[in-house]
């Protein structure tokens, strides 16, 4: 059987080594990701889904800013809530035990774990879950998610949640 590990590592897209990246500060460029995760280029929807990949593999954020990143550059950018939105996901079966593993609005999979929690926070008045990501980045449980998982969870005195890799991660 697979281990979590080995099943993280077969997900993930190759990381970029943004922590021995120290480029400097070379201004902003008129992108925004909305609050639906969808991207802008100078009010203009960034449609090609590589392109949008692309831009998505060097993003970061450092204290409240957003960046994309490289060896040589560092552009802020706009993020409006979350860049990303989990759409769908499924059980993955591990050494470990199921392990739920999220998929985003650009088709990339995340595992929920003690290295990639749940957290809560407001968006809009409400507050609902985020998968944290990689270098700061988070992706808002979309709607349609949170009910799937209301379905399946369990309850303790916490309050509602659901299981993964053994752990215990809260809706609210």
């Amino acid at each position: 059987m697979i281990s979590l590990a080995q099943l993280s590592k077969q997900l993930s897209e190759p990381s970029k080594p943004f922590n021995s990246w120290q480029p400097t500060h070379c201004g902003e460029l008129p992108i925004v990701i909305d609050e639906q995760g969808q991207w802008f280029y100078d009010g203009s929807e960034i449609t090609r889904i590589a392109m949008v990949k692309l831009f998505a593999s060097v993003l970061c954020k450092e204290g409240t800013q957003f960046y994309l990143k490289t060896p040589v550059e560092k552009i802020a950018i706009e993020v409006q809530d979350a860049p990303f939105i989990i759409v769908d996901w499924r059980f993955e079966n591990t050494a470990q035990g199921n392990v739920l593993c999220c998929i985003d609005n650009i088709a990339r999979q995340w595992l929920i774990s003690a290295k990639q929690p749940l957290t809560i926070q407001n968006y809009k008045g409400i507050t609902v879950p985020y998968l944290q990501l990689p270098y700061g980045c988070c992706a808002r449980i979309s709607r349609n998610v949170f009910y799937q998982w209301a379905e399946i969870a369990a309850v303790d005195e916490r309050g509602y949640y659901v299981k993964s890799a053994g752990e215990k991660f809260y809706l609210s």
